[in-house]
């Protein structure tokens, strides 16, 4: 026992003096990096011409080439405690994000197996997903948003059966949903939207229980049902927006006893509302653009829960009294919801146009006087003076995560509906200086949305109008961010994937969009709408979907319509001779009437002097 507890200590003292030496020559208390993964990583950095003078380091000591949040360039490493010579670091993270010249997917990168982490998002990568992507089988977290990649993905993805996070969204993507990802179990954070994938959604996502965030949306193809929903006892957001839901939630809904945002927008889901009750407590309820029917539940309509019913055209009932001075924080546009009790007959009035889809000529009517209307969106009354004198009127309203104001004086109606659920959206956001603008108060301003944001002008009088919509990007101001949304015009799109950016050449800078519209309803609707598409988080969570400075309408004339022309000379004679033979003719068939008909009374006259004195 002596021996072995003399060996003990001269081991004990062999470490001491190791770890002793290793500090002695100022060097880290743990191994270089794994050659393999060095060689790897090097590969990796040098066609993405990442290194510059840093190729000769250890990536293990180096760790961090770029540190910013919008531009990053990192790695995470696996060490043992101390530097033994047969131990290594490991790379267990990647992360290089923001970097817009980056294209490629390099295949060293798939040499790096013990990778636990690996982000590629916001780049610009294009091309197929490598099938190599399965020698990551330790994956937990896959992160590759925002990008371009297309094609549909390999079946190797399959075998990454440790994934905990996986994020697609903003991608080209194609193809069915990959039936693989319901038998990845122990994922928690499932992101599918913005891409060209197709429905319907694999029944068995229900087995996927450790769920704590699903957004699914934007998915064409096949319908899909709600059964794809399971008892998630961790599920906390569900975002289900454009997924071709269809039929009636089921009559025991799914038990998700944490949930805080539910958004069901743009399905054909029907049935009574009162089936979502056991979801009352959220914070943010979307279910409008669907089929749902019946009584509005009043217990439903809270001062904490942003609900959002609007264009569900067959709910009706009505909104429980409010105290005076507050209003419920709901979005009931395009329904039959009776706001007699909660609003003026005047903004009744408007809102009924709206739900009827027109107006009466008695009910609402701009004048003459409203032949240019103006908004200064998310902004005080602007007064500017150009060929038309034009007012931009104040629109300073917060709409919270789903509302709608009515101005009865210029008779418009603004609409939105949305809110990121890890942030709250600011409706409303401004700027202090504006570049290269003849009008910059105007563009210092503006309203956002992080789903739909819709503008109407009710009670115009049929015709040809002029719509000009004014925008300047001045949230994403600095690095990679990319805003991107659509907007329709009565129901008309005429921008997909509108970057305010990129067709303003810059940041900070207006740009406008005219179009030429018809009104035949009394009603102009302008939406601008999210699809998915761009960054979420640059430079902060939520700052992505619409964004509008001002808006401008005016009553234009048709070019296509030519008055008609005066007649000539020639053409009134001809037309003075034709009236006078019409003339003639007439007098003609008059006088030929009234002989016959006095031929007729001579001949009654005479047959009955004749008959008389047979009597």
């Amino acid at each position: 026992m002596a021996r072995s507890a003399s060996a003990l200590v001269a081991g004990f003292l062999l470490v001491l003096a190791l770890l002793t030496l290793d500090l002695a020559q100022g060097q880290q208390p743990f191994p270089p990096t794994d050659p393999s993964d060095a060689d790897a990583l090097h590969a990796v950095f040098r066609q993405w011409r990442l290194e510059g003078e840093a190729a000769a380091e250890d990536p293990c000591m180096k760790r961090v080439w770029s540190g910013s949040f919008e531009i990053n360039a990192s790695i995470d490493c696996n060490c043992p405690a101390f530097s033994w010579a047969f131990n290594r670091c490991r790379i267990t993270g990647l992360n290089v994000t923001g970097y817009r010249n980056i294209t490629e997917i390099p295949l060293a990168l798939f040499n790096l197996t013990e990778l636990v982490s690996l982000d590629l998002s916001n780049n610009n990568l294009n091309g197929l997903i490598p099938p190599e992507v399965g020698n990551l089988s330790k994956l937990e977290t896959w992160h590759f948003n925002n990008n371009n990649l297309s094609g549909s993905f390999p079946r190797e993805s399959s075998l990454l059966r440790n994934l905990k996070s996986l994020w697609i969204f903003d991608n080209n993507v194609e193809g069915l949903i990959p039936e693989f990802i319901q038998n990845l179990t122990s994922l928690t954070d499932l992101r599918i939207y913005g891409t060209k994938l197709q429905g319907p959604i694999p029944k068995k996502f229900s087995n996927l229980t450790n769920l704590e965030v699903l957004m699914l949306g934007d998915l064409g193809g096949n319908h899909s049902y709600f059964d794809v929903i399971g008892e998630w006892a961790n599920l906390s957001t569900l975002s289900l927006r454009k997924c071709g839901l269809t039929g009636q939630l089921p009559n025991t809904p799914p038990n998700l006893p944490k949930l805080t945002y539910l958004d069901l927008t743009s399905n054909n889901l029907s049935g009574s509302l009162r089936l979502l009750l056991p979801y009352k407590n959220s914070s943010f309820i979307y279910i409008g653009e669907n089929s749902f029917s019946e009584r509005l539940p009043p217990e439903i309509v809270q001062q904490n829960v942003s609900l959002d019913v609007s264009y569900n055209r067959f709910v009706n009932g009505s909104l429980p009294t409010v105290v005076a001075g507050q209003k419920w924080p709901i979005n009931y546009i395009g329904t039959s919801v009776d706001a007699s009790g909660t609003v003026n007959s005047e903004i009744l009035t408007i809102l009924n146009c709206l739900r009827m889809k027109g107006c009466n000529g008695s009910s609402v009517t701009t004048g003459a006087d409203h032949a240019t209307f103006a908004i200064n969106c998310g902004g005080k009354q602007i007064d500017y003076s150009d060929q038309m004198p034009t007012v931009f009127s104040e629109d300073l309203t917060d709409l919270g995560g789903a509302g709608f104001y009515v101005n009865t004086t210029s008779h418009w109606v603004t609409s939105h509906v949305g809110s990121d659920p890890f942030n709250k959206s600011a409706g409303i956001v401004n700027i202090d200086n504006i570049l290269d603008s003849d009008m910059p108060e105007l563009y210092k301003t503006a309203r956002t949305s992080t789903s739909s944001l819709r503008y109407y002008v009710v009670g115009l009088a049929n015709g040809r109008y002029t719509v000009k919509l004014f925008f300047a990007e001045i949230v994403i101001t600095d690095g990679p961010g990319r805003r991107l949304f659509d907007i329709d015009i009565q129901n008309q799109n005429i921008r997909k994937d509108f970057d305010i950016t990129k067709e303003a050449g810059g940041s900070r800078k207006g740009t406008n969009i005219t179009q030429e519209v018809s009104v035949n309803n009394s009603i102009l609707e302008i939406h601008l709408y999210w699809s998915g598409r761009g960054t979420c988080c640059i430079p902060y969570k939520g700052a992505y979907g619409p964004l509008v400075s001002a808006i401008k309408v005016a009553r234009s004339q048709d070019p296509t319509i030519s008055p008609p022309r005066a007649p000539s000379s020639d053409s009134a004679r001809q037309d003075e001779k034709r009236r006078g033979i019409v003339a003639g003719i007439a007098a003609l068939c008059i006088a030929a009437a009234v002989i016959s008909s006095s031929v007729v009374y001579l001949w009654w006259k005479w047959v009955s002097l004749v008959k008389r004195p047979m009597a």
